[in-house]
């Protein structure tokens, strides 16, 4: 079984992401689907077991951040933006 390492920094906060949800999408021909959701630990780091290899998209939080050749590691970047009805 093949590993990749994501690990997530908050923009908003200039720190690392602790229980952000992480997953690995695997599309194109092949259509692998998507890996079980993770979560970051204390770091923002999130280690993801998967069977599928090759370029896969990256979901932080259910949102799309990036993508990645697996298996491999990957560093984003998120920014929490609110609006003024979430207030």
């Amino acid at each position: 079984m093949a590993t990749s390492i994501i690990k997530v920094y908050d923009l908003s906060y200039s720190q690392w992401k602790k229980d952000a949800r992480v997953a690995l999408g695997w599309d194109g021909c092949t259509s692998l689907g998507t890996s079980d959701k993770v979560y970051t630990n204390n770091d923002g780091i999130a280690i993801i077991d998967h069977s599928a290899t090759g370029e896969a998209t990256i979901y932080v939080d259910g949102k799309i951040v990036g993508k990645m050749d697996t298996p491999g590691s990957a560093t984003v970047e998120i920014k929490i933006i609110l609006k003024l009805s979430d207030l």
